[in-house]
């Protein structure tokens, strides 16, 4: 075990539990610190349900090809840590992170904290003490609560689609999960938000009218007003001007979604001129692991014949799976193996649901060193709902899960998804990095 692993794993044992939300624990290590959370350069606070990572992505990849530099924070890494953390956009690098991880292990002293608290201390270090034009900063979960939310001010704060989530942590309602979400939303600030169910949507502009936070909402200030694929374009309406961009590289139509809530952001900022070819660059060349990610190039693909095509997801809730849907709705060509595997807190009933008409077998894996849901469990709970529509096997991992296939089908697609540390550890065994 390398040292990072080493200072990584005694940071996890200093709370009993993975997530706890509050702002104390950390708050009183930040002093300890020096508050470095004061001392960043201007922050684009991005939240949501589905969706944040990628709008993070385009945001950076925009950036880059403006000439800016950008620092990014993300959640969770899908294969090693260092994913977290982008310093101008350069994944940290194992001294720097050692560095300032002992460092927050020797001020914290012992004290309880959990590992995402203390971890996003040692992010707001980095950021604090390397310039950069602007900050990135994703939540992890929620976001009232969420441990990036120690920031006092932000330049911008989005918001992508909000949906159920996370309900044992955020709360059983959607208007409950919202108004945990729109605790990033700062005093006489602005927000660039995604379309929203009508609830969240009030709940919305009543909370920006009492924050007086100036809203750029799809389907007012902005939309996407043409979508075509064959032409590999799209045209978005911002306040009274429209502007043509080419798709973006990342698969799926949602993505155009997603896109359009990163190029609203860029038109919002008043501080950054970006110009047009910039942003064409930015979201025609981002690259986002694990969101409908073709491992068409891996040790994973030699394992089965070139009649199968693997694809990778990390979407794991309802909101995700009717994005999937419409993905393999286009598959009409060959048959649909779903891979899943899921983690305690998600509903795998409520998930395949959207998707069992459209796959023509399935299979259920555990997660290595997560608290994940048994796979026979998956298993019966699939059975009692579906009965004999669907084929549910259970495998003890991908190599056994893809030989199983291999003997049954003559050609697939074949589409792994259900969570990101799943993902991740589909990533790993196909030998892949994310740079």
């Amino acid at each position: 075990m390398d040292k990072s692993k080493k200072i990584l794993r005694r940071l996890e044992l200093l709370h009993p539990k993975k997530i706890d939300l509050s702002l104390n624990r950390l708050k009183k290590l930040l002093k300890k610190l020096g508050n470095p959370h004061y001392n960043l350069p201007p922050i684009i606070h991005i939240a949501g349900t589905n969706g944040k990572g990628s709008v993070t992505s385009f945001l950076r990849n925009i950036f880059e090809n403006a000439k800016f530099n950008a620092h990014v924070y993300t959640s969770p890494h899908l294969v090693r840590f260092n994913e977290r953390i982008r310093l101008n956009s350069k994944l940290i690098s194992n001294k720097l992170l050692n560095s300032l991880l002992e460092e927050c292990e020797c001020q914290n002293n012992g004290e309880k904290i959990t590992f995402f608290e203390i971890t996003t201390a040692a992010a707001f270090l980095a950021f604090s003490r390397i310039k950069s034009d602007i900050v990135l900063m994703e939540t992890g979960l929620g976001g009232k609560y969420d441990a990036t939310n120690v920031i006092k001010k932000s330049l911008c704060s989005v918001l992508t689609p909000i949906s159920m989530d996370h309900m044992n942590f955020l709360g059983s309602s959607l208007t409950k999960i919202a108004t945990e979400k729109l605790g990033i939303l700062k005093n006489n600030s602005f927000s660039v938000i995604s379309k929203q169910a009508k609830p969240v949507k009030n709940l919305i502009k009543k909370l920006a009218k009492k924050k007086n936070v100036k809203l750029f909402y799809e389907g007012d200030e902005w939309e996407i007003i043409k979508k075509d694929l064959k032409k590999n374009k799209f045209i978005i309406r911002f306040l009274e001007s429209r502007f043509e961009f080419p798709l973006p590289s990342l698969e799926g139509e949602h993505q155009i979604n997603n896109a359009g809530t990163a190029i609203a952001t860029i038109l919002a900022l008043e501080n950054f001129k970006i110009k047009k070819e910039s942003i064409s660059s930015g979201i025609s060349s981002a690259d986002w692991p694990a969101r409908m990610q073709n491992l068409a190039s891996g040790k994973l693909s030699r394992i089965v014949s070139k009649k199968f095509d693997i694809w990778l997801d990390g979407g794991h809730n309802e909101h995700a799976s009717e994005i999937i849907y419409k993905t393999i709705n286009g598959w009409k060509e060959k048959k649909v193996i779903l891979i899943i595997g899921m983690v305690k807190g998600k509903d795998p009933v409520k998930f395949v649901s959207k998707l069992i008409g459209k796959i023509s077998s399935l299979i259920v894996l555990p997660i290595d060193e997560h608290n994940y849901i048994q796979p026979y469990e998956i298993k019966s709970d699939l059975s009692k709902k579906f009965h004999d529509q669907i084929e549910i096997n259970c495998c003890l991992n991908i190599v056994e899960a893809l030989n199983l296939i291999s003997r049954k089908f003559k050609s697939a697609k074949i589409l792994i998804c259900g969570s990101l540390f799943l993902a991740g550890q589909i990533l790993r065994e196909d030998g892949q990095k994310v740079k």
